[in-house]
């Protein structure tokens, strides 16, 4: 079965950088898709041939294809296997791209498997991970002012592994407001806060939450 690697480039015109995408690659060309001001690449590498071999051969023909532009944006993901672990490649390339430059800026090559916590979130379409965001979290999940202290309650109490204390001492509340928000949290959200599962559940979305902020952040 074959593998791809994938690599997402912005920072050039897409249309030039394809067609300067002929030779000089460490493998065979698979396909390439245009979104917007980006093109993701995808190929089979040859043999030996290493993600950042791949990445960086991709960066040099963009970077080639249209000097004092300013700087080119990288994003690089596989190896994966088979027509599924192409779609998935390519994907992941494009949101290592969005998420490397919202969080480091222009003119770097991030991998997807470099993204941390993000990865367990990352990896299917925006439109995916909104809806388990929306699940989760409820109307937390929205940007209204009036779940605002609710949102951020609940991300200190996650992040403070369930201590009241010490989300007190981060927001400077006293106890028992925390205790008021909690029960608010819960009755706004169905979810359990004594049960593991629907912790790790919420964690992973308002990290989703995170995520889409830096993609479209990202992609701008």
């Amino acid at each position: 079965m074959a593998e791809y690697v994938a690599v997402a480039v912005t920072g050039r015109d897409p249309t030039t950088v394809a067609s300067a995408l002929n030779g000089g690659l460490p493998g065979k060309l698979a396909g390439v898709r245009r979104r917007s001001a980006t093109l993701i690449v995808l190929l089979e590498p040859h043999e030996g041939a290493s993600r950042k071999a791949v990445a960086d051969a991709v960066r040099a023909t963009a970077e080639r294809a249209g000097r004092g532009e300013g700087p080119v944006s990288v994003g690089a993901a596989g190896p994966r296997k088979g027509a599924a672990g192409a779609h998935a490649a390519m994907l992941e390339a494009e949101q290592a791209l969005a998420i490397g430059r919202a969080l480091n800026g222009d003119g770097r090559t991030t991998n997807f498997d470099d993204l941390g916590p993000y990865c367990f979130v990352l990896g299917r379409p925006p439109s995916e991970i909104r809806e388990f965001c929306e699940r989760v979290l409820g109307p937390l999940a929205t940007e209204e002012e009036r779940y605002e202290d609710l949102a951020r309650t609940l991300e200190e109490y996650l992040n403070a592994h369930g201590s009241l204390n010490e989300v007190a001492r981060r927001l400077f509340l006293h106890r028992n407001t925390v205790r008021q928000r909690l029960r608010r949290i819960t009755e706004v959200t169905g979810a359990d806060l004594s049960d593991a599962d629907s912790r790790l559940a919420l964690q992973l979305a308002i990290l989703g939450r995170r995520a889409l902020d830096r993609l479209e952040a990202g992609a701008a």
